[in-house]
């Protein structure tokens, strides 16, 4: 069963989330901010992980930056959720990361799930 992290510090956002992908056969993990993002991330090595762009303590491209320098958890693929994907997408143009404009529908969440899990196989 694959690992999915959800960080956001909407808990409305990350229990919908959460919901739709353990429907779908996920183990889903919950962090409200990049800090214990990190912490999980760094705990558990999720197959993938789902994170808002812009919350308290440490955002998304913070906590992304951290986890691409330890090797253990560099490589482990993003989604970024945002309200302003196409400005967020000029961020980085990783192979590894993909950014959604927040207000997606569910099943293109999912859809971009399955392509980023196996791209990364």
């Amino acid at each position: 069963m694959k690992t999915i992290l959800i960080v956001d510090d909407e808990a409305p956002t990350r229990k919908v989330i959460a919901a739709a992908l353990t429907k779908q056969g996920y183990k889903a993990l919950e962090a409200e901010d990049g800090l214990e993002g990190t912490r999980i991330a760094t705990e558990k090595l999720p197959n993938l992980i789902i994170t808002d762009v812009y919350m308290d303590n440490m955002n998304g491209f913070m906590m992304v930056e951290q986890l691409q320098m330890d090797p253990a958890t560099a490589r482990i693929p993003v989604i970024m959720m945002t309200s302003q994907a196409q400005g967020a997408g000029a961020w980085q143009a990783d192979a590894d990361i993909e950014y959604l404009d927040k207000g997606f529908a569910m099943a293109k969440l999912i859809e971009t799930v399955e392509k980023m899990l196996k791209k990364a196989k």
